[in-house]
């Protein structure tokens, strides 16, 4: 992803968020994407939106920010002024043994 006019070109580009890192003591069983309120999953949310038809215009694809989570990186893709809601799950059992 490109800087926009006015944006920093070092600092707008997407960046990764590693849970492993974030969450260094604890065991990750799974990450949800969720939407803003996380009050519903990010991906039942997306197949429920309307997706208008608009008379000579080209359909493309939108442009969706930050991928899915992959299970075993677990590394969350951020773009600039880009927000992501995550439930995570931890096994505490793996957390808390010592």
């Amino acid at each position: 992803m490109c800087a926009k006019v006015g944006e920093d070109k070092d600092y707008s580009v997407v960046t990764g968020v590693e849970l492993k890192k974030l969450f260094p003591d604890k065991k990750i069983i799974k990450a949800t994407e969720m939407n803003l309120s996380a009050n519903q999953e990010r991906r039942k949310v997306e197949k429920k939106r309307l997706d208008w038809k608009v008379e000579g215009t080209p359909e493309e694809p939108t442009v969706v920010n930050g991928g899915v989570v992959d299970p075993m990186k677990l590394v969350v893709e951020l773009a600039p002024m880009e927000i992501r809601t995550f439930v995570i799950e931890f096994d505490y059992l793996k957390t808390f043994a010592s």
